[in-house]
């Protein structure tokens, strides 16, 4: 009789609160995949994160160099200016739903590139599909099925 009513007085409770749903709390939508539907201002890129063995590759603080990209964007469509240890950079992007970035454009300047900064390059093909996310002062994105996510700072 006791487990006949802890099973009642359970269920009730999951169907009490199954109607806090449009209430304070909107349990009935998961919760956004960022903070800010913008990657505006500029970052700069702290390392490499393999999602795979959850293993990082830091910048290596080459006095100096380092890879900053600044983003400009309507929450839409953007554009990207910035450098690499060697190379100027610029491209352009737009935003869909589901933080998604797409990059429409980018290239530069074609100054041989070290390895850790010629991964920054964003890829503009079919590869440049990617998604985002901004939480505070950091932006991570990820394109297609790389096992890899850039990892950047806000700088300003």
């Amino acid at each position: 009789m006791k487990k006949v009513i802890s099973a009642a007085a359970l269920g009730l409770f999951f169907l009490s609160t199954a109607f806090e749903c449009g209430r304070e709390v909107d349990c009935c939508v998961p919760p956004p995949c960022t903070e800010n539907a913008s990657l505006d201002g500029t970052w700069k890129l702290e390392q490499f994160q393999n999602i795979s063995t959850g293993t990082s590759d830091p910048d290596p603080n080459v006095e100096g160099k380092s890879v900053i990209y600044t983003f400009d964007d309507d929450q839409r469509e953007g554009s990207i200016t910035g450098h690499t240890f060697v190379n100027t950079v610029m491209g352009s992007y737009t935003l869909g739903a589901g933080c998604t970035i797409k990059v429409n454009g980018f290239g530069g300047s074609k100054v041989g590139e070290p390895e850790w900064s010629r991964k920054a390059w964003f890829p503009s093909d079919s590869a440049a599909l990617g998604n985002y996310s901004v939480v505070k002062d950091k932006l991570v994105i990820r394109f297609g099925q790389s096992p890899e996510q850039l990892v950047f700072k806000k700088q300003k």
